[in-house]
């Protein structure tokens, strides 16, 4: 069995939900969303989980869940929140990446993903789904069943804009390589932050392949305003209640 190591990025400030709480330890239904996406980490199975946080109350609630904690001082973007949580993962395998603020993706797309992106010999997969209202995802542009790239909204075309196909913030990604191809990420124009949406062209200008992997979109929604907070509440309640 392919050694699993599962990053969550817990670092983001979530300044949209007006919490003073650190968004990653707000709760849904009597659950911090950082916990949430830990227990689907440990159910896939992966053998190690790391947070990488900015400190402090995340960084205390992410080691009392038992995940080794990669530190990120500044907020430089995906691309390097990943890059600091590489010395905790296995030095093989594959690494599977989910954002602390996606709590409804239960453990059996991440471990359809893994399995995929391990068994077909993909080195990057990203989980995918078509958006009602496409409005804040990065799209996902592809050609011929693979991905081509990800393009983040302050940054797409009209055209672009106009796809539904989005990128939810999970992927599943070969280890072997990882540090080269993470190092190759620009600098982004626009926040001067290295985004992790941008390692699939990497990825493929270095002569390997990128999928795709499609979700329910209610799966993957976000969690970004209180509106989407109560949201996510509400179908959690809905799944207890089934």
């Amino acid at each position: 069995m392919s050694k699993l190591s599962f990053v969550i990025l817990a670092a983001g400030k979530g300044v949209r939900m007006r919490s003073p709480v650190p968004k990653p330890l707000i709760k849904i239904s009597g659950k911090s969303m950082l916990e949430r996406v830990v227990e689907s980490a440990r159910r896939v199975p992966a053998e190690r989980i790391i947070a990488v946080t900015g400190g402090g109350d995340v960084e205390q609630e992410a080691r009392r869940l038992g995940c080794i904690n990669a530190l990120q001082k500044e907020a430089l973007g995906t691309g390097d929140a990943l890059k600091k949580a590489l010395p905790g993962c296995f030095p093989e395998g594959e690494v599977l990446v989910s954002c602390a603020d996606i709590p409804l993706i239960p453990p059996e797309v991440f471990r359809k993903i893994y399995n995929k992106n391990r068994e077909e010999g993909t080195y990057m997969t990203v989980l995918t789904a078509r958006a009602p209202d496409p409005s804040g995802y990065g799209r996902v542009i592809t050609e011929k069943g693979r991905v081509r790239k990800i393009v983040e909204e302050k940054e797409a075309s009209e055209a672009e804009k106009g796809v539904d196909l989005v990128n939810s913030g999970v992927y599943c990604i070969k280890r072997s390589g990882l540090e080269k191809f993470l190092d190759e990420i620009g600098k982004s124009p626009v926040k001067g932050e290295y985004y992790l949406t941008d390692l699939p062209e990497v990825v493929i200008k270095n002569g390997l392949t990128v999928r795709g992997m499609s979700c329910p979109w209610e799966l993957v929604q976000g969690v970004n305003t209180p509106g989407q907070l109560r949201k996510a509440g509400e179908v959690l309640e809905e799944k207890k209640e089934g």
